[in-house]
């Protein structure tokens, strides 16, 4: 019973504190840290605390060549699952990819809300030191340094150092832009990357 009633207080915490935009990085590093578990143990999502935004398909466009308008492949439909805290800016986005061989590689983002604020410069500051300091605690010998290439004005990441219980490398990633002359850009979470790894679709697929 103490158990339950402190997890009930630690989430009516965490949603108080989203509401009031008063602990981005402190929000981050939860929803971060259960999407990086539920990836990297295969396990399901930890959705305490969290609302239901429902399940989806987004349509992939097909893949071109640079100058080109033919397509290299087809597209493909992706399976998507969104939660959220109410009020909060930050909607968490389960999406499993088209199974292959009865497998489906899976990935857990999190993107900015319909209609939030975009992330200014110091949240941005914030959230990539809140970055580097889980790095700081993972990189054990179970992880290790993972360099994505530098397209945004913050582009970090980290990476499984074996495979997963799916036989999937795992690569967890925060990328950040606020110096480009379009809207702030957030995404970051985490996703199995290899082609022919996965595990047991547990979203809905066409």
């Amino acid at each position: 019973m103490r158990h339950i009633t402190l997890s009930v207080l630690l989430n009516l915490a965490l949603i108080a504190s989203a509401n009031a935009g008063e602990n981005i990085s402190g929000v981050w590093r939860d929803l971060f840290t259960r999407c990086r578990v539920a990836v990297e143990t295969g396990k399901d999502f930890d959705a305490m605390g969290l609302r239901d935004l429902g399940e989806s398909l987004r349509i992939a466009a097909p893949p071109t060549m640079a100058g080109s308008t033919k397509a290299i492949m087809p597209g493909y439909d992706v399976a998507e699952q969104r939660w959220g805290i109410p009020g909060d800016r930050f909607v968490v986005v389960e999406t499993e990819y088209p199974p292959h061989g009865g497998k489906t590689r899976r990935s857990c983002n999190l993107e900015l809300a319909p209609q939030a604020k975009p992330i200014s410069a110091d949240e941005e500051s914030l959230l990539r030191a809140a970055f580097l300091a889980e790095r700081d605690k993972l990189l054990d010998g179970r992880y290790e340094h993972w360099n994505p290439d530098p397209i945004f004005s913050t582009n970090l990441g980290i990476r499984l150092a074996g495979n997963n219980v799916n036989g999937c490398r795992v690569v967890s990633l925060l990328f950040i832009d606020t110096q480009s002359n379009f809207p702030s850009f957030l995404q970051t979470g985490s996703g199995e990357q290899d082609v022919t790894c996965g595990g047991a679709p547990r979203l809905i697929h066409p």
